[in-house]
């Protein structure tokens, strides 16, 4: 999915299928299937997989506590329904561990393929209200800054000697207050200067109108797709006729 190569407008409607297949399925080939999908895209495109790999590979812990939780906590869930027995419940566990996976690489490779850019103009083309779009992709935009303001706060903390990960939890939290004022204050600071220059340039919310180009072969090939398979997906886990 190379952003050359795949409008924006197909990016969007990949993900939104994507996500709604995640939670209409209940059945684990499934859910491994699409993994297997999503994993294989991530692997084809060499920036996607300098990008993601390392982060998929920190989550492996957070995975095997899942899987131990949802196979021994099953009764207290809301998919107790889903299974049977008593005791260690393997699938329920898998299941529950692999959708987890999937949400969080979806959610991932979104983020790495859709800028804030192409996130307004594939929006704005479905004639979703300009405020909602631009406030939306300004939000996406600065998402980056306020993590590179975080890190030199803490990296410029932890230089004066503050010790943030010592201590029990309760400890460790408060050792966080000294990051956490000055990240507000430069977050306000930077919303200020966001206003200023908005008001300095007569910013408006006005509908803007952006080149959006034509569908490929590709994008259409995509899409439909993308159809067949959502269709199928609500047609058998609503109705059971496939």
């Amino acid at each position: 999915m190379e952003s050359y190569k795949v409008d924006p407008r197909t990016k969007i409607m990949f993900f939104i299928v994507m996500f709604t297949m995640i939670f209409l399925s209940r059945d684990l080939f499934f859910i491994t299937t699409l993994s297997i999908i999503l994993l294989t895209i991530v692997l084809l495109n060499k920036k996607t997989r300098r990008e993601l790999l390392p982060r998929l590979i920190k989550i492996v812990p957070l995975l095997i506590v899942a899987f131990i939780l949802w196979s021994v906590l099953y009764k207290w869930s809301l998919f107790y329904s889903y299974g049977s027995g008593s005791g260690f419940m393997f699938d329920i566990g898998l299941f529950m561990t692999v959708r987890l996976f999937l949400i969080l690489l979806t959610s991932l490779l979104f983020i790495s393929v859709v800028s804030p850019r192409e996130l307004v103009i594939a929006l704005e083309s479905f004639r979703i209200p300009y405020k909602v779009v631009f406030t939306l992709g300004l939000t996406m935009r600065h998402m980056t800054t306020f993590a590179e303001e975080y890190i030199v706060i803490k990296e410029a903390q932890s230089s004066r000697g503050l010790e943030l990960d010592k201590g029990f939890l309760i400890r460790r939290i408060r050792n966080y207050i000294p990051v956490i004022i000055p990240l507000l204050i430069r977050s306000i600071e930077n919303a200020e200067r966001l206003s200023l220059a908005m008001d300095l340039k007569l910013f408006s919310f006005k509908r803007r109108r952006y080149d959006r180009g034509r569908l490929g072969f590709l994008d259409i090939a995509v899409i439909f797709l993308c159809i067949i398979a959502l269709t199928i997906s609500v047609v058998h886990y609503s109705f059971g006729l496939i």
